[in-house]
């Protein structure tokens, strides 16, 4: 994360989440898991009104988009799935390392599950990963897949990538780190997913 947010912003940005996850609305919320057990990050040192008005804020919204995920009858997929990629793009929107827009990806949820990519994509890829060049390889990818709001994919394709982060993050912390087997399996996930 960037930097820290504001408490409210922050509960509002924790409370859609939750609330998409959730199929009862606030005051249940509430009365189900307690007004206690809604974690304010350790960060905050203010008593949590604000993070708390932000969380119900939050949570209203989420409750929205669930409503419009289970309206939605143009993808196949479950309601359950839907909420898991769609949560998984509200968590990635929050760390702002991928700039994502949910609405766009709302106007285009029948595209979600789908899976095809062109070759000329492909093409590209290979020969990213043929120079060695694997983190832009997977960029292509992940930015292919935003484009054409495979969301699905996405989520499952970021894994990949979130290997690599890790793996880069360990040679930055030990310069002699020997990155080659585990870089090598990257390389093999990404081409699998062009196969």
């Amino acid at each position: 994360m960037g930097g820290m947010f504001h408490p409210t912003t922050k509960g509002i940005l924790t409370g859609r989440i939750v609330g998409l996850n959730n199929s009862i609305n606030i005051t249940g919320y509430i009365l189900k898991v307690g007004k206690g057990n809604i974690e304010i990050p350790d960060y905050y040192t203010s008593p949590g009104i604000e993070y708390y008005i932000g969380f119900g804020t939050g949570y209203e919204l989420g409750q929205k988009l669930r409503g419009l995920l289970e309206k939605d009858t143009s993808s196949q997929l479950s309601l359950d799935k839907k909420i898991e990629c769609f949560s998984f793009l509200l968590k990635r929107q929050e760390i702002c390392k991928v700039n994502l827009t949910t609405q766009s990806f709302l106007d285009n949820i029948k595209y979600w599950e789908e899976f095809t990519i062109s070759s000329a994509i492909i093409d590209e890829v290979q020969s990213l990963i043929k120079q060695n060049k694997t983190q832009r390889a997977i960029y292509k990818l992940i930015s292919y897949f935003k484009e054409k709001f495979y969301l699905k994919a996405l989520m499952e394709f970021y894994e990949i990538y979130a290997s690599l982060e890790k793996l880069r993050a360990e040679k930055r912390k030990n310069k002699e780190y020997f990155t080659g087997e585990e870089l090598e399996k990257i390389k093999t996930e990404v081409l699998t997913w062009i196969g």
